[in-house]
């Protein structure tokens, strides 16, 4: 079994029961799939890089689990199915970083260029 991580950006004009409704949606393909959460978090609304469908904020949630290739299939398969979700990514992970979710500080979205231009001073 490999572990890996997703990052979800949900629509900002989601209610929170709707947030926790689609959460459950998530943890629940997963499981289905035969995978097995083993962190869940909701890191709340964030200013996007750069709009995504006109939404320039995005509520993030980020998910640790464990499983096949075929789970990492069936959770893309549920992201790309619902309205509800902007954009995801899924990563693969070392064992050892597994339900280790560390949330940005910064309310400011970095770029690659502000943040190359920061290493080089």
């Amino acid at each position: 079994m490999g572990a890996y991580e997703t990052i979800i950006i949900l629509k900002p004009s989601l209610t929170e029961e709707e947030v926790s409704s689609g959460i459950e949606k998530i943890k629940g393909s997963i499981q289905q799939a035969g995978g097995e959460v083993v962190a869940l978090e909701n890191w709340g609304k964030k200013k996007l890089a750069y709009e995504i469908r006109k939404e320039k904020r995005g509520t993030y949630c980020v998910v640790h689990f464990k499983g096949i290739g075929s789970v990492v299939s069936e959770l893309s398969r549920t992201c790309r199915l619902s309205e509800w979700v902007l954009q995801f990514m899924t990563v693969k992970l070392a064992l050892d970083k597994l339900g280790n979710t560390a949330q940005l500080k910064e309310e400011k979205p970095i770029l690659f260029r502000e943040k190359d231009m920061v290493a080089t001073r």
